[in-house]
């Protein structure tokens, strides 16, 4: 039986192919195709601390379709003798180290090419490709730009992107291959191919690291600050605990409290004792290491002595970001617990109920929390009635500094377009309006974000022209009040016919230029023109 559900791993829309057996296949554009146990997709919802975590999953599954290896199969715990099977944790907790996913990155994007210099075409729906330690644009873009500065690929380093593997790529990995004969699966990573690969691509000592350790202490290091590179990290540690626990104290008391064994405000495990060991290694951590080095003059660790610790920082950090506060997670739940009546009668008392939890919101450093927040606003401002849209926006503009930082791309892209869809109903949401007249200046990352993605392919343009419904008054907008950055490459699009735009849509476009007359459209307006009575003759 095959319905259409939402992928456990990425949450995109997915098809679900069942049989008889108590094991599902999963088919998603994001995250390739897998197997997963009907325990594992029942439980997995509930396992918080590895959401943040299942884009290694993604990558792990998507390698193997695009490398068509055998389909993987997901368990929630062990697999125990299951062919090809494999726990989320087990690959969470083997996810490869940076030299290993530079290659498999290569490998990827030489297995989607169809020939020897193909050029591949890579949009957000493809983070999985670049094996991300997180589900944002950031760690993707690194990976790229490691590619490209090493001649391995060529192409724009940005999403949506094209990409060519570069003949050292094919190089590089034919070496490998003569190398070895066999892919290493999450249960028995090979020795020697992981020796053969770190000398092929020779990384830095600090590669690997967790980004805030690199963030702080990198130039340090580099520039043979080794004191100061460790003793810099470990505050910088503290100083996280004490932003995402909420708590005043620094230090030894300050883990104490935050990982406590019987009462956490971190939590990193139900498991009483693993709690218990999480707060003996941080508090470990801040009694070991950054007390010594900031009272003790006299101690100057060696470069591979500061290049241990801030490995063992690095493992704490990653523990942080795993860390659920207990206060934020029951936020979550009365959050996600809100009902809106979305009729334009109640406009008011929704945004009040969800009012009343976005200032305690603010407090917590949770990017699931935040987002949380935001995906409640955006169904507000996805109602058909003006009151809701207005109030909506208004909410989501009080909100805006914290939200906008830990908010999908996919978030951002359906954003926009919901307030042109408001902008364009016969009794429109004048907020809707306004902001478009404004150039979005509130929201400016979001609507570059969303002209970006609208200027891709045809196909996410027809798409995102679906999703706004109201056509005539999203080419007013447009062609009013977009910049010209974006309006130029648009119309040359349509001009070109890369955009295939009906006669009326070339007809309404065509009137809406000439009405508004904005100065460096001339040419390209009189080219619209042509395009118009050639279509409408």
């Amino acid at each position: 039986m095959t319905s259409k559900i939402q992928c456990p791993l990425c949450g995109k829309d997915a098809v679900q192919i069942r049989d008889r057996s108590e094991v599902y296949l999963i088919n998603c554009q994001s995250c390739g195709n897998f197997q997963i146990t009907r325990e594992c997709l029942d439980d997995l919802p509930a396992e918080k601390k590895l959401r943040s975590q299942l884009i290694k999953v993604s990558a792990f599954t998507r390698y193997r379709t695009i490398n068509k290896e055998s389909v993987a199969t997901l368990f929630i715990s062990d697999p125990d003798s299951y062919s090809e099977g494999y726990s989320i944790q087990q690959v969470v907790d083997q996810f490869p180290s940076v030299p290993e996913r530079k290659l498999k990155v290569l490998q990827n994007l030489k297995c989607l090419s169809k020939y020897w210099g193909d050029t591949v075409s890579i949009d957000r729906k493809d983070y999985a490709v670049f094996f991300p330690e997180a589900n944002e644009e950031q760690p993707s873009l690194m990976m790229m730009r490691t590619l490209v500065e090493e001649g391995l690929v060529s192409g724009a380093v940005k999403f949506p992107t094209q990409l060519t593997v570069t003949e050292k790529g094919h190089s590089l990995l034919r070496e490998l291959e003569a190398t070895i004969t066999t892919s290493p699966s999450p249960k028995a990573p090979a020795l020697e191919e992981t020796k053969t690969r770190t000398l092929l691509v020779q990384p830095s000592i600090l590669e690997g690291l967790h980004p805030r350790v690199l963030e702080v202490a990198q130039k340090l290091f580099q520039d043979g600050h080794f004191r100061s590179a460790v003793l810099d990290t470990y505050v910088a540690l503290d100083n996280d605990v004490q932003k995402k626990s909420h708590l005043p104290t620094t230090g030894k008391p300050l883990m104490d409290n935050a990982f406590s064994k019987n009462s956490p405000i971190l939590k990193l495990s139900n498991a009483p004792d693993a709690q218990l060991g999480a707060m003996l290694l941080f508090s470990g951590a801040a009694m070991g290491v950054r007390n010594v080095l900031a009272h003790d003059q006299k101690a100057n660790p060696s470069e591979q002595e500061a290049l241990e610790l801030l490995y063992f920082a690095s493992t704490l950090f990653r523990r942080l970001d795993l860390a659920v506060n207990v206060e934020a997670e029951k936020l979550m739940e009365k959050i996600s617990q809100l009902k809106f009546t979305l009729d334009g009668t109640e406009s008011s008392l929704n945004c009040e109920k969800l009012r009343a939890y976005l200032a305690p919101s603010r407090e917590y450093v949770d990017s699931a929390l935040h987002r949380l927040c935001f995906l409640q606003i955006l169904e507000i401002i996805k109602s058909g009635y003006f009151n809701d849209q207005n109030a909506g926006i208004n909410l989501l503009l009080e909100w805006n500094a914290a939200i906008f930082d830990h908010i999908t791309y996919d978030d951002h892209i359906e954003l926009i377009t919901y307030i042109y869809k408001a902008a364009g109903y016969t009794r429109p949401s004048q907020v809707a309006e306004g902001l478009i007249r404004d150039g979005f200046k509130p929201i400016t990352k979001s609507l570059k974000l969303f002209q970006e993605n609208l200027l891709f392919s045809t196909e996410v343009f027809r798409e995102v022209l679906k999703k706004v419904w109201w056509e005539d008054a999203f080419f007013k907008s447009i062609v009013n009040y977009a910049d010209l950055e974006f309006l130029v490459p648009f119309l040359n699009k349509v001009v070109d016919k890369e955009f295939e735009l009906t006669p009326r849509d070339v007809n309404n476009l065509s009137y809406e230029l000439n009405r508004a007359g904005r100065k460096g459209l001339e040419g390209l307006t009189d080219k619209i023109d042509k395009l118009n009575k050639k279509l409408n003759s």
